[in-house]
């Protein structure tokens, strides 16, 4: 089973709250970061986003010979759909 940890924060008038260092620490959460907020039954789960380029190896699937502006307005949609939770679930 797994260790269940809790800790309350306060949330700020802009909803803000401070993750705690020692789940930043655990799940690898560094300035700059992306997260993500996964509601489910009723409980919220905080997921780190990866966005290496390795982890988005895979997700253009080219059909033709493309240019490269072309190839760059792929790149940045699958970056965004990556990135809100799109993609790769």
């Amino acid at each position: 089973m797994a260790t269940q940890r809790s800790t309350v924060q306060t949330a700020s008038s802009k909803g803000q709250v401070t993750i705690p260092i020692s789940i930043r620490r655990r799940l690898g959460i560094e300035p700059g970061n992306a997260v993500r907020f996964v509601e489910r039954d009723g409980l919220v789960l905080l997921e780190k986003v990866e966005t290496s380029l390795k982890s988005l190896c895979g997700i253009i699937k080219a059909r033709a010979p493309l240019d490269i502006e072309t190839i760059d307005e792929f790149i940045a949609q699958a970056v965004a759909d990556k990135v809100s939770g799109r993609v790769g679930r």
